[in-house]
């Protein structure tokens, strides 16, 4: 399990659990504004007890800086986000895979919507603080993967790898990510693939065959998707999408494909929808093990509840990995 600090100004909810130890503050390189002089330090553990005691991800009411990485040398990124996994998700597994050493800001919403939304570049998270050192903040999730990748060598190690890494992101970010609109959509759905009781009646076409306009459904849509990485595993041979080993792409198709596997969504996608290839690139990923560490970290942020349209609930969901704390 990860080592990891955190410093904290949490409601009285939390208070109500249990009073937690005092220390001085953590001294850090990302000093901001924002963030309370007189914040104390609570393990993860705390945050998620706090989150779970909320229920509600627009209820919580926390905003404090969780050390994450091996703790071995000063945090070189400070992430902020919501605590929950959506679109943190991506940029926390580049930071995890690489072993960077980083600072991750829980940005509860009651927070957010009074005073941190005003600090962040377009009013939006996730931010990567002060990225170039010069106190500028960085916003947009594509930029900040872009970035990450980048900076920790995941995005490709020639020209040539790295233009095949990200034309994949494009398409996955277009697929399965909805075109960064939601995680459950027209054109990827868990809750759609959960929903197909009768495989052999969908419709199946190469993805290249299809037209914008189409009337496929969104369980065929999401098949499609999943059938164009399966079939570049097997084009690539090597067991990771592009390279013999991770890069982003190979992280984004990894989380979607966790939650699809959940024992509430449909944990035997792979013999439903006859995906071998992606199976053992999903059991691949979960077993290297700073990816095992973080998922088993409390640090990590908990799921929340869907429909069973798909649509957000937003209240918080116990997973694999990902315990309920409040029983």
């Amino acid at each position: 399990m990860l080592g990891f600090v955190a410093s904290f100004t949490l409601s009285s909810t939390l208070k109500s659990l249990g009073k937690p130890r005092h220390c001085p503050p953590a001294k850090s390189q990302f000093a901001r504004p924002h963030l309370s002089a007189s914040t104390r330090r609570e393990d993860a553990t705390a945050v998620q007890k706090h989150l779970w005691a909320t229920r509600d991800l627009f209820s919580t009411d926390v905003h404090g800086i969780v050390r994450c990485g091996p703790q071995l040398a000063p945090p070189r990124f400070r992430l902020a986000y919501i605590p929950c996994r959506n679109r943190g998700e991506i940029l926390r597994l580049i930071l995890e895979e690489s072993g960077a050493e980083y600072e991750l800001e829980v940005v509860g919403f009651k927070n957010w919507e009074t005073g941190v939304k005003a600090t962040t570049p377009h009013g939006k998270l996730p931010v990567l603080r002060d990225y170039d050192g010069r106190g500028a903040d960085l916003g947009q999730e594509g930029a900040i993967t872009r970035f990450l990748a980048r900076k920790l060598g995941l995005a490709g190690r020639t020209p040539e790898e790295e233009a095949a890494v990200d034309a994949l992101y494009c398409f996955w970010f277009a697929t399965l990510r909805n075109n960064g609109v939601s995680h459950d959509g027209e054109h990827f759905s868990c809750a759609a693939l959960k929903a197909v009781e009768d495989v052999g009646a969908l419709a199946r076409p190469p993805y290249g065959a299809v037209f914008r306009q189409n009337t496929l459904s969104k369980a065929e849509r999401s098949l499609m998707a999943l059938d164009f990485f399966e079939k570049t595993l097997a084009d690539a041979g090597t067991g990771f999408l592009v390279a013999d080993a991770p890069t982003v792409v190979d992280l984004g198709l990894f989380y979607i494909l966790y939650e699809l596997g959940e024992d509430d969504i449909c944990p035997d996608w792979a013999d439903k929808f006859g995906l071998p290839l992606l199976r053992a690139f999903a059991d691949r990923v979960a077993a290297r093990p700073q990816i095992a560490a973080f998922l088993a970290s409390p640090a990590r942020m908990p799921r929340y509840a869907r429909e069973p349209s798909g649509a957000s609930l937003y209240t918080y969901l116990a997973g694999r990995d990902s315990p309920d704390l409040s029983l």
